[in-house]
């Protein structure tokens, strides 16, 4: 008959195999069945990458560029603020309905726009044969352009472009002496020269337009320039002596 072995633990096994639990592991199982507490998780998280050397053993923190100013910026800084500098300026001029005159403009009696655009008014409605009229102030000059209608008298051009500048003469109201046609609006005030006058007449179909008209301070009367030859005479003479050089 076949010796058995047996070992020494085996001593405390059933033969139907089943172990009794010991008080060890009871003592165990009630504490997992009493303990709810979750699982505390001790990882932290955030939002940053970590970066690593190439074996992948020291971490290195992500760093910040750092802004570094070149030289070209500062030429941009400059350049947007002399073009700041240059609008501002043009706006001002321009605010001065004109070009800048510096001082020689000083010393002047005003002429404001309501005062030409009323001399423009009462300009057209006596004078049916103006088709346009501007009246333009540049500094010491009272600019005059008017428009007449086709084949205008050449007189009465001239007649209706001067009492234009008496109409404008009269509506400013400076005082005039007695045996002055214009105002000191067109002579001397506080020994200042004022104003003196171009005119720019045309009209279509008319030989002698465009004609250049002007007065100068302290003088009543204009000075013409006609498109038309005045003495046919001298400009025959001109001609052959050009045709015979």
């Amino acid at each position: 008959m076949a010796k058995k072995f047996q070992f020494d633990d085996e001593d405390d096994i059933p033969e139907d195999g089943y172990q009794q639990p010991s008080h060890i592991d009871e003592l165990e199982n009630m504490k997992a069945k009493e303990s709810n507490e979750p699982v505390e998780d001790t990882y932290e998280y955030t939002d940053q990458f970590e970066y690593f050397d190439e074996e992948g053993n020291q971490p290195m923190s992500k760093k910040k560029k750092k802004f570094v100013w070149k030289w070209w910026y500062y030429l941009l800084i400059v350049l947007a603020v002399l073009g700041i500098v240059f609008i501002a300026y043009i706006f001002i001029v321009s605010s001065n309905d004109g070009p800048v005159y510096g001082k020689r403009c000083e010393g002047l009696v005003t002429i404001s726009k309501d005062l030409q655009t009323a001399a423009i008014d009462t300009v057209k409605k006596e004078n049916t044969e103006v088709e346009d009229i501007t009246i333009e102030i540049a500094c010491r000059q009272v600019k005059v352009d008017i428009v007449y209608k086709e084949g205008m008298d050449t007189k009465k051009a001239q007649k209706i472009a001067e009492s234009a500048v008496q109409t404008l003469d009269k509506l400013v109201g400076q005082p005039k002496d007695n045996d002055k046609t214009y105002s000191t609006l067109f002579g001397k005030i506080d020994n200042v020269n004022q104003y003196e006058v171009n005119l720019f007449l045309t009209s279509k179909n008319s030989e002698d337009f465009p004609i250049y008209g002007t007065k100068n301070v302290q003088n009543d009367d204009f000075s013409y320039t006609f498109a038309s030859v005045r003495d046919k005479d001298s400009a025959e003479k001109a001609k052959e002596t050009l045709n015979e050089n």
